[in-house]
């Protein structure tokens, strides 16, 4: 498993002060059947999990923040109704451009013939 040195950067003052906590992850790989070593080593990556997960986690949304922006949403939709319906554009500036639109069609017609 590769680490993103990035985040080691990042997060290498809180690992530094997690000594007591890497121990104490050790003891209990120790406690469960591993070598010191290879149960140091889990512990080490148990933690560094951990914190990545936590940073990493920070920018879900929480179900608080879902509430607040449905609540939002609401209000906003209670001011569009308010409103009311959108201005209906003039039907007749549709039949000008559509008349323009024939027109030209007609005009390179016409020229292409000649």
């Amino acid at each position: 498993m590769s680490i993103n040195i990035l985040w080691l950067q990042r997060l290498w003052p809180v690992l530094r002060s997690s000594g007591p906590l890497i121990s104490r992850l050790a003891d209990v790989y120790v406690k469960r059947g591993a070598d010191q070593k290879s149960a140091e080593v889990m512990a080490e990556m148990a933690v560094l999990l951990d914190q990545i997960l936590d940073e990493r986690l920070k920018s879900v949304a929480q179900a608080d923040d879902i509430d607040a922006l449905r609540r939002d949403l609401a209000a906003l939709r209670a001011d569009v109704d308010k409103i009311g319906p959108a201005p209906r554009r003039n039907p007749y500036v549709l039949l000008l451009l559509l008349g323009e639109a024939v027109i030209g069609i007609l005009l390179i017609m016409i020229l292409v013939h000649l």
